[in-house]
């Protein structure tokens, strides 16, 4: 079995790993906690057919003596830093294969940016094509397992993507009879899995000889997606695996993913106290996943729609000092109705095991929807849902901010992150653009997160004391109540 050889030493915190990666047709998987290095690995053998790696992924993260070595077959080729720049040795390895990449470097996140979204918004239907009949038809069946549900999908072509509206990638569009929806207003599970696909089909078409050795790299491949999508992704990639004669190899922490791998497949990063890591392969699943994250070692699984919503949740716990003795696990599923679903799903498999609970808390603003939609007519009955006491951290903040302007609020974020450019004179901007359209305030938030990172100042640190607003200062007693009753 053809097979590569990756060393890995003194470079991101690592101070030796050494990985034996087999290149025949499968599904393999790099797991271990975080910072254990299986986005390095992953970078490091993309650095064989991405030339920039090295310049982009390893800029800041060299000493003197880095090193990265790789053997195949009878070949050997190293990269040594020597404080100053990478100095080649050897014969050097030519591979071929696809790389994408985590959250800074991956291809979905590309034109994950406010501009994006504002030029999204010119393109006309006229200028769009078909989209890849079978992007089209994986993107239902792994979302919805309905090849049929994007049947009006459509793209923008590469040249007016980018010669007009400047995109990095050629971005799809929803075309209904009155108006497109774009890509990067789709929900994120749906965004970055398009692009995935996108990717993976552009490849496809560009490899020519299929008896050659090919690399399919995904770092954190689960971003966003259901539990049940992702089952079906694996099945995806499992036949073009096949069909293509392609080693897929990727980076996760999802049980349900690790799972479904031959253990022989698994290899498990294991990082010591003094940053050496070993490798153990085979890895059986529940090796694997002890240490990562498991459901069993939860005592409770709080189930909540978005990211702010779960900060806002912790948050909570702690100040209420609900975390003493006791595991648990907060998930963000997406959208309000996905995360009932869910919900229900491992209420009826008890997929939480015996003497666990459930619980979910949605935001305020979908209350009364749902009570009109499942509540009144008797249904979901049997889930404990709880609603916070605003309609979402997007709404909290458009309404402090905009809406009904709280000043000392808004004085004091813009004292503590609007430096450069104060909040005032972005909030006239916004109110000119967005401020009849932008009810959820979603918008809002990007466009913030776009003037912080020109103020190299991270969306963090602000959402961060937004939640901490919202907790101290919002009426949390009836969920913080209900929660403690849960525990209960």
């Amino acid at each position: 079995m053809t097979t590569l050889k990756l060393t890995i030493e003194k470079l991101r915190s690592i101070k030796k790993l050494e990985l034996e990666l087999p290149m025949s047709p499968g599904l393999y998987a790099i797991t271990g906690k975080n910072g254990s290095g299986k986005s390095t690995s992953m970078a490091a053998i993309a650095n064989l057919f991405y030339n920039e790696i090295l310049k982009n992924y390893f800029s800041n993260s060299t000493e003197n003596g880095s090193l990265i070595s790789y053997k195949f077959k009878d070949i050997e080729f190293t990269y040594n830093f020597d404080g100053r720049r990478w100095i080649e040795s050897g014969r050097k390895i030519y591979l071929h294969g696809f790389y994408e990449g985590s959250l800074i470097h991956g291809n979905r996140f590309r034109d994950s940016h406010f501009k994006a979204l504002m030029n999204a918004a010119k393109v006309k239907k006229t200028e769009l094509i078909r989209a890849n009949p079978e992007i089209k038809k994986n993107l239902g069946l792994i979302l919805h397992d309905d090849e049929s549900k994007y049947e009006n999908l459509e793209k923008l072509s590469s040249d007016r993507a980018k010669e007009i509206f400047k995109f990095r990638s050629s971005p799809y569009f929803l075309v209904n009879e009155d108006r497109l929806i774009s890509q990067l207003s789709l929900s994120t599970g749906e965004n970055l899995l398009l692009s995935l696909l996108h990717s993976i089909y552009t490849q496809l078409n560009k490899r020519r000889d299929r008896e050659d050795e090919y690399f399919i790299l995904l770092d954190e491949v689960e971003l966003a997606l259901h539990p049940s999508a992702l089952l079906r992704l694996l099945d995806f990639l499992e036949t073009i695996s096949k069909q293509h004669n392609m080693a897929i190899y990727f980076s996760t922490h999802s049980t349900d993913l690790i799972r479904k791998i031959n253990p022989n497949n698994i290899f498990f990063l294991n990082k010591f106290h003094d940053n050496s890591v070993e490798v153990i392969n085979p890895c059986f699943p529940a090796y694997a996943t002890r240490n990562i994250y498991m459901h069993d070692g939860y005592d409770y699984l709080i189930l909540v729609e978005d990211i702010l919503t779960k900060k806002i949740v912790n948050w909570l716990l702690k100040k209420e000092n609900l975390l003493s003795s006791k595991l648990i696990h907060i998930l963000p599923c997406g959208g309000w109705e996905d995360v009932i679903s869910l919900h229900q799903e491992i209420m009826k498999s008890n997929f939480l095991g015996a003497g666990k609970k459930a619980f979910t808390i949605l935001d305020g603003d979908v209350e009364e929807l749902f009570n009109k939609k499942y509540k009144n007519i008797g249904l979901h009955s049997n889930l404990n849902i709880a609603f916070l006491p605003i309609q979402s951290a997007e709404k909290f903040l458009r309404t402090k901010l905009f809406d009904e302007i709280d000043h000392k609020f808004f004085r004091h974020f813009n004292d503590c992150f609007f430096h450069k450019d104060p909040l005032d004179t972005l909030m006239d901007k916004y109110g000119k653009k967005y401020g009849e359209t932008d009810k959820k305030g979603k918008v809002l938030l990007k466009w913030i997160e776009w003037e912080l990172q020109k103020n190299k100042t991270t969306i963090e640190d602000f959402t961060s004391d937004i939640v901490e607003y919202i907790v101290e200062n919002e009426k949390m007693e009836i969920i913080a109540e209900r929660i403690n009753k849960t525990f209960k």
